[in-house]
């Protein structure tokens, strides 16, 4: 099974997991053509934008399951 760790470049998500950009969207990261999600990973993205990143961990690989 995938799985997204807290690690993962951005980009390296939206690239392998397109359908993850809606979750992205709705906990508000607007990540898709941010310069910055070829450098941070998903956790400085949620640092930096004041969300807990293993919550927002938890909803992405949640999304991920589900077809």
């Amino acid at each position: 099974m995938n799985k997204i760790t807290e690690d993962m470049k951005v980009y390296e998500i939206l690239d392998n997991y397109p359908k993850l950009e809606k979750t992205l969207l709705q906990n508000g990261l607007y990540c898709s053509g941010c310069p910055g999600s070829n450098t941070e990973t998903i956790h400085e993205a949620a640092e930096g934008h004041g969300i807990e990143p293993n919550k927002l961990l938890k909803k992405l690989n949640e999304a991920l399951e589900q077809d």
